[in-house]
């Protein structure tokens, strides 16, 4: 049975269109084969950025060899898993604080990576495939630094060969149609070739 991972930074979860996209991907991986999905909801985990403690711990866990502190929990789950799912919308050119601060938890050296002789990360974690959904208000044209930084974690950090964006843009612009711009993306949910 296939693992995922889905990590969900929606904030307003009842209402959010990201959810709506992510939810649909999820069934639609679920229908495709046998996949156990593990869901950790951001916003439940009381998550908080890296402080000169816990970074001391990852650091001295690092040096030992030892991931037994909690510090390393995400990082471990991350690793161990064979596909991920991340949504988050588009805010502020990014997306929510919450996966951030997720973020910097998993780039635990020794767990997600490493770095070989020549100083290049080589990734540790198992998973061939993510998925990055995202909505947005506007149009994010170049300025999607949020999926930037996901798919550059996830390619050069991670090692996963496979990282995909699917969007939906424009939902907020008075003129657009909400309905359609949804329909379209559902519709590019399930026509992605998996």
């Amino acid at each position: 049975m296939k693992k995922l991972l889905y990590i969900d930074a929606n904030v307003n979860r009842a209402t959010s269109r990201t959810e709506r996209l992510a939810q649909a991907l999820l069934d639609r991986l679920r229908a495709n084969e046998d996949v156990e999905v593990t869901t950790l909801v951001l916003e439940d985990e009381g998550l908080a950025p890296l402080n000169s403690a816990r970074l001391a711990r990852r650091t001295a866990g690092t040096a030992a060899g030892d991931f037994s502190d909690p510090v390393f929990a995400y990082a471990k789950q991350f690793a161990a898993v064979d596909e991920v799912v991340i949504a988050a919308p588009y805010w502020d050119f990014s997306f929510p604080a919450l996966l951030k601060n997720y973020l910097e938890l998993l780039c635990a050296q020794g767990v997600t990576f490493n770095y070989s002789d020549e100083g290049v990360p080589t990734g540790l974690v198992r998973a061939t495939r993510a998925w990055y959904v995202t909505t947005a208000g506007g149009y994010c044209g170049d300025y999607d630094y949020g999926w930037a930084q996901v798919d550059a974690l996830c390619r050069l950090y991670f090692g996963i060969p496979d990282v995909r964006r699917l969007s939906a843009e424009g939902l907020d612009i008075v003129t657009n149609d909400v309905d359609e711009i949804m329909a379209d993306a559902l519709r590019a949910i399930e026509n992605e070739p998996l």
